[in-house]
């Protein structure tokens, strides 16, 4: 016979069993590390911010360092046997121009005439971090030669460089737009839900009034009107006031219809029996028993955010040099001729479906975690 028993049963029965009681937020946590798919996107997840956070370090070169002697360079792989089948410490091959005779086409061949040996730990161009300078890289090429894993650009700038840097302005914008509209989302859709009557249909109005709008001809009107001689920062900043603009509503909607379904449990109604302030019972019993749906949301809501920026900035209306983002790097690749000469500037690509995967995974396991019925 097929045991059907919930795991959330066989829980509780464990709990009793020892004489422990679990919270609902260590459930939680019992129940999303037993989730693979869930594990592998915080993983990844993690690793991704890590990149971003540590971008100075992890990156050989700045944004902008150039190596005029490389350029449109294809990507040099990491080698550990010499050209004698030998093991060796890791090396990457240079390449060396070839013309061909017949159609004057350039190509680059690797040379073993031009190896360079890699080394871990090195020094390399100076980089903030918390307010100190540091010179320390995880790796390079030894007595400073260059090393591009990626290849670059048609200026000679590394792209591994500036991928790994272009993660800290893609993921700032993702996370600073979903924190954002978390926190109006919720304020609105918690005072539509509770207060009801004339703020609820006020409030109602205006989310339709947002949502009316097609969605991509809105952000192109919006960044349109961005001033072009306004440096690259304030551009940021107004860029994400637009994207939380337009993303706050969907969550204030959701949260609007659980609200008012929690406003009539009888633990609500008991708040308000004892005289409760409304500000205390939306603090302390409203809002804690909606913040899974809010997680699971802001998951959901970032791939979302880091996939709109690196299309509005790969149409140009986006975030502007010399800021770099992932998005950025592709504006480069935008012609069929800079494409076929350099295949490898579309390396970003991999990086958002990636980072869109991972934030995904994280986002279903916590979705099935924090539902108490998901294992049933």
């Amino acid at each position: 016979m097929t045991d059907t028993t919930p795991t959330l049963d066989i829980d509780m029965n464990a709990e009793a069993a020892t004489g422990l009681s679990l919270s609902y937020w260590q459930l939680v946590r019992r129940r999303f590390r037993r989730n693979r798919y869930g594990m592998a996107g915080l993983i990844m997840s993690l690793l991704i911010v890590f990149t971003a956070i540590f971008a100075g370090f992890i990156a050989p070169y700045a944004v902008d360092t150039k190596d005029r002697t490389a350029i449109y360079s294809p990507p040099q792989t990491i080698r550990i046997l010499s050209e004698d089948g030998s093991l060796t410490t890791p090396f990457v091959l240079g390449f060396e121009e070839v013309m061909d005779p017949n159609t004057f086409e350039i190509t680059f061949a690797p040379s073993y005439d031009k190896t360079v040996k890699l080394q871990f730990f090195t020094q390399g161009p100076a980089y903030e971090f918390l307010g100190m300078e540091f010179t320390t890289h995880l790796f390079g090429g030894e007595n400073g030669e260059f090393v591009h894993l990626l290849g670059t650009d048609g200026l000679g700038r590394d792209v591994f460089s500036r991928m790994v840097y272009g993660s800290r302005i893609t993921l700032m914008m993702g996370f600073m737009v979903m924190g954002l509209a978390c926190v109006i989302g919720t304020l609105i859709g918690v005072t539509s839900g509770y207060f009801g009557g004339r703020t609820d249909t006020v409030i109602q109005r205006i989310i339709e009034f947002v949502k009316s709008f097609p969605d991509l001809p809105l952000y192109l009107a919006l960044v349109a009107v961005l001033p072009r001689n306004a440096d690259p920062i304030t551009t940021f900043i107004m860029f994400a006031g637009i994207l939380v603009l337009l993303q706050w509503a969907n969550l204030a909607r959701e949260l609007r219809g659980k609200v008012i379904a929690i406003r009539s449990v009888e633990f609500v109604r008991s708040a308000v029996a004892v005289g409760a302030s409304d500000k205390r019972i939306i603090l302390r019993h409203i809002i804690p028993n909606m913040s899974s749906h809010i997680i699971v949301w802001a998951t959901y809501v970032l791939p979302e955010v880091i996939l709109l920026e690196s299309f509005l900035s790969f149409l140009g209306v986006g975030i502007q040099q010399p800021l770099v983002s992932w998005g950025v790097m592709l504006n480069a690749v935008r012609d069929f001729q800079s494409l076929a000469a350099a295949p490898w500037l579309l390396s970003p690509v991999a990086m958002i479906i990636l980072s869109v995967l991972a934030f995904n995974a994280l986002g279903d396991g916590m979705r099935d975690a924090m539902d108490p019925y998901a294992n049933d």
